[in-house]
Order: structure tokens, then sequence, then C-alpha cells
């Protein structure tokens, strides 16, 4: 069935879907959150800080520069 709401390349195949990538111009901790296949609330968690926090720094919105370091820090940054 086509339509305006089908993905024409789902319907095309086997309903498998690949893995997510990250947009190019998506920032270092996104990249990095995709990359080790984690959801937003799961890195949160294991970079210890808020929900909201992360999904500021990965935004690019404003976050405390400390916060931002513990994130690339657990995300692997290259320090």
């Amino acid at each position: 069935m086509t339509g305006i709401f089908s993905n024409p390349a789902i319907e095309a195949g086997d309903g498998r879907r690949g893995a997510y990538q990250a947009p190019a111009g998506a920032s270092f901790i996104r990249r990095q959150r995709v990359q080790k296949g984690l959801t937003q609330p799961e890195a949160a968690k294991h970079c210890r800080v808020s929900l909201r926090s992360f999904q500021r720094a990965e935004s690019g919105d404003y976050v405390d520069p400390s916060t931002r370091r513990a994130i690339e820090r657990a995300l692997g940054a290259p320090w």
C-alpha cells in the first residue's frame, strides 16, 4: 500500500530497518550516544546527570562546563 504516510523503503524490503545513524551535523555527544546504541535516558543515567541536562548538552544549549565534560568523558571523548 502506497500513500503519503508510507515508507517505500520499508514496503519494498523485508520490514527490517538498518541501524540508526546520527545525522552528519549532529553534535559530538549525540554521535557518541548513537554509536554506543544508547537512548537519551540511558545515556543520562550512564553519565550520572539529569535527563534534561543531557538533552540540553546534546542539543548545544548552555550547560555548566563541568556537566559537559562529565558527559563527554563518560561517552568517550578523546582527551
